[in-house]
């Protein structure tokens, strides 16, 4: 038992790399076999196998490790992006008699290219940056006219724009209560996932290591019953003898009969209990019975010399490596992350919107660009935005009403949970006392049913007690086992 507590305690805790458990399930399996028929089976063994190749373990695992994934990918909230466009612009329409008189044309026609590049992101600010440059390949009918014409002109203009565009919110979705909400809540949901699967490691060792006990418990009953049945053969010999030496009577024979038949009976039912329990064995590490390298043998004898815990060491203990606690802390935090984000969504949006940059023209987009280069034609501009919901942000008001009320029940739902694990520990305490006291009881009537057993054969030898009350005897013994 204090090896098993041990890798309970390592494993339970987390304090193992499952990436790692994965390699060695057949080495393990053949590990143990002793003369080829066996397969000797260490508890320390089988939880390590169990750990290994449990396939709902496994499912946990990968489904945590997504769950981590996810929480990365949040990041990718403020990974800049590159941008890129290009748009063809056709316009025809008639001037106005202001536009003929100052263009000398009653229509206007143009065939615009509109090319956009940069880069993009988002701050954890809330700010949106966007640097980037814009080249527009202009053509019109009005670059067509001789008098704005010069010696090696082409017909169209290029016109380039590079500068930085920023509109940064004040009120709602400014800072991190807003930009990091979805993060903080994906990278919670990363250490659920984890708490469930250390809650299904240890519940599966847990489980494991029962059924480990139960195959000993099963085992040793096959092996009491086994030598049960020696005890009742012997005894229906020497009553046999006995009826043929003339000193007995054919009612100690039928007794004696009856005796074989019942503990025969009752060894199938313990073999056939034995070959359940190996089939449970076999199936929490993964494995069908003909897979098995050998009749399965639990060899590890379980140890009832243990010191009762300290409450206060297992109050602490159960605080800090309790998954189902820690699952609903993480929780309330996830809450209280969502009611920050939703409180700042009650704001009206009122952002900061400014540019600048460098304009330039050209013939070419080389010319255009030299102009860009030369800073003669600075542009800025800066300003506020204003939106403001007409019936009062309804949408906000109840999702920040709901959020309110989604933390107060995970607070209330985590110190149920503290009382529960409260009444939990005292309970086992008392279980883990009442259990030890009862073997020590169990440990002494044993002993007194082996003496009377075996003062009661002595005297069955001499004629002094009949079969039937030694086969009595034998069977409070085999109950006290």
């Amino acid at each position: 038992m204090g090896r098993a507590g041990a890798v309970l305690l390592w494993l339970g805790l987390g304090m193992v790399d499952p990436d790692r458990l994965c390699a060695g399930a057949v080495e393990l399996a053949g590990a143990g076999a002793g003369d080829g028929r066996n397969w000797e089976l260490s508890l320390t063994n089988y939880l390590q196998r169990v750990a290994e190749a449990n396939e709902t373990l496994q499912a946990r695992w990968l489904e945590a490790r997504a769950a981590w994934r996810r929480a990365r990918a949040e990041y990718g909230t403020f990974e800049p992006e590159l941008f890129a466009s290009v748009q063809r612009q056709v316009n025809e329409r008639q001037n106005t008699v202001e536009q003929q008189r100052s263009t000398l044309s009653s229509f206007f026609s143009e065939r615009n290219n509109i090319y956009q590049g940069g880069l993009e992101s988002l701050l954890p600010t809330g700010a949106r940056v966007r640097l980037g440059s814009t080249l527009r390949d202009l053509k019109n009918n009005l670059q067509s006219q001789p008098l704005f014409l010069s010696r090696g002109a082409t017909n169209g203009e290029f016109q380039t724009f590079v500068g930085l565009n920023v509109t940064q919110p004040l009120l709602k979705n400014a800072g991190p209560a807003a930009t990091l909400a979805a993060l903080r809540v994906a990278a919670l949901e990363s250490d659920i996932a984890f708490q469930e699967y250390r809650r299904q490691l240890m519940v599966t060792l847990a489980t494991a290591e029962a059924a480990y006990w139960n195959l000993h418990l099963a085992q040793e009953q096959v092996g009491f019953f086994e030598e049960s049945l020696g005890t009742a053969e012997k005894i229906l010999r020497d009553n046999q003898q006995r009826l043929e030496a003339g000193r007995g009577s054919q009612l100690e024979v039928l007794e004696a009969e009856a005796g074989v038949s019942l503990r025969r009976t009752r060894l199938g039912e313990a073999r056939q209990k034995y070959a359940e329990e190996v089939t449970r064995v076999l199936s929490l590490c993964s494995l069908t019975v003909a897979e098995a390298p050998g009749r399965l043998v639990a060899v590890d004898p379980p140890v009832v010399d243990l010191p009762v815990p300290d409450p206060l060491a297992l109050w602490q203990a159960a605080y800090q490596a309790n998954p189902d606690y820690q699952i609903q802390r993480f929780k309330v935090m996830q809450e209280a992350n969502r009611l920050a984000y939703h409180r700042n969504q009650r704001w009206p949006e009122l952002n900061v919107v400014g540019s600048y940059g460098f304009s330039g023209l050209g013939e070419t987009p080389g010319d255009s660009w030299a102009a860009v280069e030369t800073a003669n034609f600075p542009s800025w501009s800066v300003g506020f935005e204003l939106r403001v919901p007409v019936a009062g942000g309804w949408k906000a008001r109840h999702n920040l009403a709901a959020a309110r009320l989604q933390y107060q029940a995970a607070e209330l739902e985590l110190r149920e949970i503290e009382r529960q694990m409260a009444d939990a520990l005292d309970t086992a305490l008392v279980k883990l006392r009442t259990a030890l006291a009862s073997i020590e009881g169990y440990e002494g009537l044993v002993r007194y049913n082996r003496a009377l057993l075996d003062s009661a054969l002595a005297r069955l030898e001499v004629g002094k007690l009949d079969s039937r009350r030694v086969l009595e005897v034998e069977a409070d013994l085999f109950d006290a086992r």
